[in-house]
């Protein structure tokens, strides 16, 4: 698992020179059991070429060898039956200690214009750098459903077909009018419980936007899959065959893992 914060007001920047230690953090990160050892080969060497070809940036933060390995690992998960093509179009990840908190203008449910104080934990631009808070990625890994580099990227593949509106380009058979039925399907519903006041089994910040939902969805994809395979079962088939794996078939029965509990010694 990621280690906490430790580094305040240091910089480090630039592509890895030493070899990471991936194949021994991997076995540590939670979302990463199950893999077959081809699958665990294949992972690190996508996790090698990432750093290899994207410039990480830490401002005001300090990484340990294993912390850049566990980050490369779960972003390279989603392209582990693709290829680093589906990461073109940035250079650069930005790692930042605290999410940034800024003033926006938004409309609320009356057409009325307001500003509100948004805290962003990532961000990402078309043809920008991916910027990412560490106090939330040191807690990424489990099945909890939240992963911020994998939201994020989410993002990064959605903006590969223009804007970012909740629909990447499409792999060979698949067929992008499907797609748009049942992911629209799902934010509809997602958005009439909210509508209803009913609590939601996703996040309900998946409902803000089309791209949201995409990007909520690919995280739950890889840290909760049996859960947002049994509210949309449709949407979890599209991203399935989007990302060429199943990782409902890795995840445990239970998380957390019960603690032992003590035995009476005689």
């Amino acid at each position: 698992m990621l280690k906490r914060l430790r580094g305040w007001f240091e910089r480090g920047a630039g592509r890895e020179s030493e070899p990471l230690p991936l194949a021994e953090v991997l076995p540590l990160i939670p979302i990463l059991e199950g893999l077959s050892q081809g699958e665990q080969a294949r992972l690190c060497e996508l996790a090698a070429q990432l750093l290899r070809r994207k410039t990480l940036t830490l401002l005001g933060v300090e990484l340990s060898a294993e912390d850049k390995a566990a980050l490369a690992l779960q972003a390279a998960l989603p392209i582990l039956h693709l290829d680093m093509e589906w990461y073109r179009g940035f250079h650069e990840i930005i790692v930042i200690p605290e999410p940034v908190v800024r003033r926006e203008m938004v409309q609320n449910e009356f057409g009325l214009v307001e500003e509100i104080e948004e805290e962003h934990a990532g961000e990402s631009w078309q043809q920008g750098p991916l910027v990412l808070a560490w106090s939330e990625l040191a807690q990424d890994g489990g099945w909890d459903g939240y992963n911020l580099v994998i939201h994020e990227l989410a993002h990064k593949m959605d903006m590969l077909g223009g804007d970012a509106d909740g629909a990447p380009p499409m792999r060979t058979g698949m067929e992008m009018g499907r797609w748009r039925r049942d992911f629209q399907a799902a934010f509809d519903a997602l958005n009439g419980q909210l509508d209803r006041e009913e609590e939601p089994a996703i996040d309900p910040y998946a409902a803000t936007h089309p791209a949201e939902f995409l990007a909520v969805c690919c995280e739950m994809f890889f840290t909760n899959p049996r859960q947002l395979s049994g509210i949309y079962p449709a949407v979890y088939g599209q991203l399935v065959a989007l990302f060429g794996q199943d990782p409902q078939w890795r995840q445990p029965d239970a998380w957390p893992p019960a603690e032992p509990t003590a035995q009476a010694v005689s």
